[in-house]
């Protein structure tokens, strides 16, 4: 199993994705973005990315910046992915114009001003790994299987706590 991602590569992901709008974007128009297919997609794969980025960032992170509308972002995510025939250019171009360069600011600072080699050892966000809630669910079908909090702790490696906390 590959070791997941950790909030700071999250984080530089939403970075370079924004950089990459405002590269293919600088010197453009609304009409530019509405009239080439080929810019359109790629900002609107961009701004996916940063919505992917956000959701895979833990709770913990999200909870303590609040600032950032995390679950707007997140939503225009699932907008652009899933509802593609609605996506509106001129929202597409207001998104670049007025939120993107505020989001840049904010997630910069975020990296800049976080002490990683203590956030990274924060139990909670550590709990919060793909792995540790893969683990979980594991626990979860084994308790229903009639599994003791022993058995099930021996196979998962979760402690008996976490494991009766299920």
């Amino acid at each position: 199993m590959r070791e997941p991602l950790k909030d700071r590569t999250r984080l530089e992901h939403i970075v370079e994705a924004i950089n990459k709008v405002f590269k293919f974007t600088e010197g453009k128009t609304c009409d530019d973005l509405h009239m080439g297919d080929v810019l359109f997609y790629a900002v609107v794969k961009n701004i996916e990315i940063v919505g992917e980025a956000a959701f895979h960032l833990t709770k913990e992170f999200c909870k303590n910046h609040p600032e950032t509308d995390w679950n707007g972002i997140m939503k225009l995510r699932h907008v652009l992915v899933h509802d593609y025939y609605q996506i509106n250019v001129k929202t597409v171009w207001e998104i670049i114009q007025q939120e993107l360069p505020h989001l840049l600011d904010q997630v910069n600072r975020y990296i800049a001003e976080t002490n990683w080699e203590e956030w990274e050892k924060n139990e909670v966000v550590l709990k919060e790994t793909a792995a540790h809630k893969s683990l979980v669910q594991t626990a979860i079908r084994m308790k229903k299987d009639g599994m003791s909090s022993q058995q099930i702790s021996k196979y998962t490696g979760l402690t008996i706590e976490e494991i009766e906390d299920i």
